[in-house]
């Protein structure tokens, strides 16, 4: 089975998610899937902890970079091809999903876009957690187009940290310019890609419309 979950944040909500995952039966067959801002990689002298509690479960953990990473860090780790797309490998349980890959996890197909802005930069406020990596590149964009041109625009899932631009405005999200452009390209794949569903976070809040779910205070199994 996979088991989906959206910004944990390192230790914020991390006794959260224990609750929520003590009550499902996990196997070394799953796969629980952060859509962004793990904050499992984000100190060498911090998170221990963090580590070993993903590292302790009995599923593979994988994760979306959201715009709370500490990029620096995960950038270090070695890049290899797991499950059809390139990752970083973090350790044989724990592996960060990248921008604009295709991935083949339990005979199922998913594109996945991670990346977003943070606020603070506006404020100016706690410079030394944010990175100017949060928000993708031009070739991330053109590799994500290349990967679905390859698909033939067609694959099971979407995965993403923030929400296409249509989906943002459904809640009411005031979006920033700064990160518009992830967006508008996020809005312009939902037109273009054949798919089941579509999972983000970012926004924590829950929402459902159509085949977009937004999530936050849930782990969600895979096609619910």
């Amino acid at each position: 089975m996979i088991y989906l979950v959206a910004d944990i944040h390192g230790y914020i909500r991390l006794e959260w998610l224990k609750a929520q995952l003590d009550k499902i039966p996990l196997t070394e067959a799953d796969y629980l899937i952060i859509l962004g801002d793990a904050g499992i990689i984000w100190s060498k002298d911090e998170h221990g902890e963090v580590m070993e509690y993903y590292q302790g479960l009995a599923c593979k953990t994988l994760f979306l970079d959201g715009n709370h990473e500490n990029f620096d860090l995960l950038y270090q780790y070695p890049v290899e091809r797991f499950c059809g797309g390139q990752v970083h490998r973090i350790s044989d349980r724990l592996y960060h999903l990248m921008r604009g890959e295709v991935y083949l996890f339990d005979g199922q197909t998913f594109f996945v876009f991670g990346g977003g802005f943070s606020v603070k930069k506006l404020t100016h406020s706690s410079p030394i957690s944010v990175w100017e990596q949060e928000m993708p590149t031009e070739s991330e964009y053109q590799n994500g187009i290349s990967n679905l041109e390859r698909a033939n625009y067609q694959v099971d899932y979407v995965l993403t940290h923030v929400a296409p631009s249509s989906l943002a405005y459904i809640m009411g999200v005031n979006l920033v310019q700064e990160e518009r452009v992830l967006n508008d390209y996020l809005e312009h794949l939902a037109k273009r890609v054949t798919f089941k569903k579509w999972y983000f976070g970012h926004h924590h809040r829950d929402m459902q419309s159509g085949a977009f779910t937004g999530l936050y205070s849930q782990v969600r199994r895979l096609g619910e």
